[in-house]
């Protein structure tokens, strides 16, 4: 409308100047226009103005002939424009209403919303309502719908494999994601989710073969995490299927550079706990961390039931003498010497440990070490202790 009402300004413009020029030079101008008997006389400038008026009579008649076909046609931009912005209106309070929890508001809204141009996102949230209503046949119709827009096609994708994965249906919900092109199956997430679903059926050995595929793709962090399940997973299977003798035997004939992986040595120290292999399990530790502790292999020293502790202890009393301000090591040592039976040493510098810095499980230890006393007075009073931290 603004360049309109621009032409209409510069077109009064020139009528006025049609007629205050001649007016100020004295000479009104003549026109004759002859049409067989019918003659036409007028000034100059009347015969702009008639060729002015008709011109804007035309330009706002063909713009009445084309406003009446497209009321016929269905498609008049205004009536257009009215409906998008009340699509807008109803999108926007679906959302909120999502976002409040007003399933049936936001179901009512978001259905208003289908022949609008949201890019997918208005789908994705009503399937978001239906699953939250329990209505996974539902969700999956609008999932579908999404997955039709290309910047919704990875998230449309993603939540139907999880609704799969509630049902059980593994196999449907990875060749859901396989679909997807090379660009959009290296999203962080696709690859979680096929990982996730990779774990869950134990296929462990085609999941370490994918995992080097995704290196550049994940963050260290989780690559380091998939890495660690995946050393934990396979040792673990062997362990339950064939027992300690064979886990041993399997460690055994590893390759060496595997053998040095963290994460494998980790997922070996614990599979040698849970077969009760504490021993094996304490040799192993110390020997791997003659350097200072290791963050993989550290905590499992707290899991150490034996009572002949000793390598552990040197080693931990070893590195408390480097770093004397450690509460952590204060802690762990405490744990290895109350579970090797040397209470003294354990409350000692569990003693130490609470002093530095209150912890809930070291207080908790010191009430078991007064029970042990039959000191049921400073038992209760650590446990209390305790029980006040968060």
């Amino acid at each position: 409308m603004k360049w309109l009402v621009i032409a209409l300004a510069v077109l009064a413009a020139f009528i006025v100047a049609l007629i205050v020029g001649p007016m100020i030079l004295g000479d009104k101008g003549y026109v004759l226009i002859s049409l067989g008997n019918t003659a036409i006389e007028t000034s100059l400038i009347g015969f702009c103005i008639i060729i002015i008026c008709a011109i804007i009579s035309w330009y706002i008649i063909s713009k009445l002939v084309l406003w009446t076909l497209s009321l016929v046609t269905g498609s008049h931009r205004w009536f257009g424009a009215l409906g998008e912005r009340k699509r807008k209106r109803a999108f926007y309070h679906g959302l909120q209403s999502l976002a409040a929890g007003d399933l049936k508001s936001a179901h009512k809204a978001l259905s208003q919303t289908t022949n609008g141009d949201f890019e997918g996102v208005n789908y994705l949230a009503a399937a978001q309502v239906a699953q939250s209503q329990n209505d996974p046949q539902k969700a999956r119709y609008f999932l579908l719908q999404a997955a039709e827009y290309d910047s919704a096609k990875v998230a449309a994708t993603i939540v139907m494999a999880r609704i799969d994965i509630t049902e059980g249906k593994y196999t449907e919900a990875l060749e859901k994601l396989d679909n997807l092109d090379e660009e959009e199956a290296n999203n962080p997430q696709v690859i979680k989710l096929k990982a996730s679903i990779m774990a869950e059926q134990g296929q462990w050995q085609i999941l370490q073969e994918k995992l080097s595929g995704w290196r550049k793709a994940l963050p260290k962090e989780d690559y380091t995490a998939w890495s660690q399940r995946i050393a934990k997973g396979k040792l673990a299977e062997i362990a339950s299927k064939n027992g300690a003798a064979e886990l041993k035997t399997h460690w055994e004939g590893l390759p060496r550079k595997i053998k040095q992986d963290d994460a494998y040595r980790a997922a070996y120290i614990q599979q040698l706990l849970e077969q009760g292999m504490h021993a094996e399990a304490q040799t192993l530790l110390v020997e791997w961390q003659k350097r200072g502790p290791h963050p993989a292999l550290f905590p499992y020293f707290t899991q150490l039931n034996i009572p002949n502790a000793a390598p552990s202890l040197r080693l931990l009393e070893s590195w408390i003498k480097q770093d004397s301000e450690n509460v952590e090591l204060y802690s762990t040592l405490g744990r290895v010497a109350f579970n090797a039976g040397d209470d003294i040493l354990a409350e000692k510098v569990l003693l130490k440990a609470v002093k530095m810095e209150s912890n809930k499980d070291d207080l908790l230890l010191l009430s078991a070490i007064s029970e042990r006393r039959h000191d049921s007075t400073t038992a209760l009073q650590y446990y209390k202790e305790g029980q006040q931290l968060v």
